[in-house]
């Protein structure tokens, strides 16, 4: 039986499509990666700061989300930890299950990250609530 295709065309072919596969690959890396280090201007890399404020505020440790603050007078410490207290008893026997990194944007030293947030009630429930970060200098200032 002859061969339809001489070898040196099934090679050629072999070697654009695992070319055209590495590259496609590779390029989706370091794509990926340059946008996570957040090296180009207006990158969209998650700021390692807003990760832990949501962590914390998860975990109902005020103490350590005034670390992740700009520095506030008394008055405002003591209307953040009232709001954290009314927020954790409404929460009651809610346990957060999973944060996700929806996306955000940087310019400069302002930052807006935002998360999708899920937990489980104590009746067995799952719900999923939006959150809001803004960041200046690496210090969050709002959650909404």
């Amino acid at each position: 039986m002859r061969k339809l295709v001489p070898p040196i065309v099934v090679s050629s072919i072999t070697i654009v499509l695992v070319g055209a596969l590495v590259g496609y690959v590779g390029t989706a890396a370091v794509g990926t990666f340059v946008t996570d280090l957040g090296v180009l201007p207006g990158s969209t890399g998650e700021q390692p700061a807003a990760r832990q404020f949501v962590v914390k505020m998860l975990e109902h440790k005020t103490d350590q989300l005034q670390q992740l603050r700009p520095q506030q007078d008394v008055l405002s410490r003591a209307l953040e930890q009232q709001t954290a207290e009314n927020q954790r008893q409404q929460a009651g026997g809610s346990k957060p299950v999973s944060v996700t990194y929806l996306g955000g944007a940087s310019s400069g030293r302002f930052s807006v990250q935002m998360y999708a947030v899920e937990v489980k009630t104590p009746n067995g429930r799952t719900q999923f609530f939006p959150l809001a970060l803004t960041l200046v200098s690496g210090k969050v200032v709002r959650v909404d």
